[in-house]
């Protein structure tokens, strides 16, 4: 195969796109441009997230030596780049195995999305460190949820009610502050910090905070005991 060979078979994957893909662009373009734009906003969502945190530490910064380093390590860290990497690995995969199934099984349904997204959010998931894998599940889990209560409400089920989005983040919300002052070692360290930072506890506070958790701990021994 000669260089003009090459490179009409190379221009020819570039521009190619499936009949079934709905997408303007060719599927390189779309797989390749998807995958910078989720990278991007999930870099940017982690940054303004830090940018909380910093907000939330700066008495402790200004306090320290290195104020400037320690304030650049809290705003930007690698885990800006790993939730990135996954958004940017996952859609990568998502958007490059549907058009893969649209070639092979020459039509569009559901089972092209379910296998594209089953592939793509288990291999992007195993790449990530424990800390990572905390924030996805947390929003997947929240979007599970609210494709659930969207589609039950377009199938009729039920009608929408402003309440029920209200009432669903308040349990979440509920079960994560009783984790913080009773099970605290079921939150990662990071979460776990980042309640501490918003309640402005001092060392009095932690003391008092340990107590109550070991009571807690004291009673639920004692009714497993009976």
């Amino acid at each position: 195969m000669n260089n003009k060979k090459v490179l009409e078979l190379v221009s020819k994957i570039l521009i190619f796109k499936t009949d079934n893909c709905q997408h303007k662009y060719s599927c390189i373009r779309n797989t390749f441009q998807g995958a910078s734009e989720a990278f991007i906003k999930a870099f940017i969502a982690k940054l303004c997230l830090n940018g909380l945190m910093l907000l939330l530490s700066l008495k402790k910064v200004m306090k320290s030596d290195k104020k400037l380093l320690n304030a650049f390590k809290i705003l930007l860290n690698k885990t800006n780049f790993q939730l990135g990497l996954f958004m940017g690995l996952q859609t990568f995969l998502l958007k490059s195995i549907q058009c893969s199934l649209r070639i092979i099984r020459n039509k569009e349904d559901g089972i092209n999305a379910l296998v594209s997204g089953f592939i793509a959010g288990g291999l992007s998931f195993m790449t990530q460190e424990e800390n990572v894998k905390y924030l996805v599940r947390v929003y997947l889990f929240g979007r599970a949820v609210d494709c659930i209560y969207q589609s039950q409400v377009e199938k009729g089920r039920f009608k929408h009610r402003k309440i029920i989005p209200v009432l669903i983040f308040a349990l979440m919300s509920t079960l994560i502050s009783f984790a913080f002052f009773f099970e605290p070692e079921l939150l990662p360290l990071d979460t776990y910090k980042m309640y501490q930072n918003f309640s402005g506890a001092e060392m009095n506070d932690s003391l008092w905070h340990m107590c109550n958790v070991q009571a807690w701990r004291n009673k639920i021994d004692a009714a497993k005991s009976q």
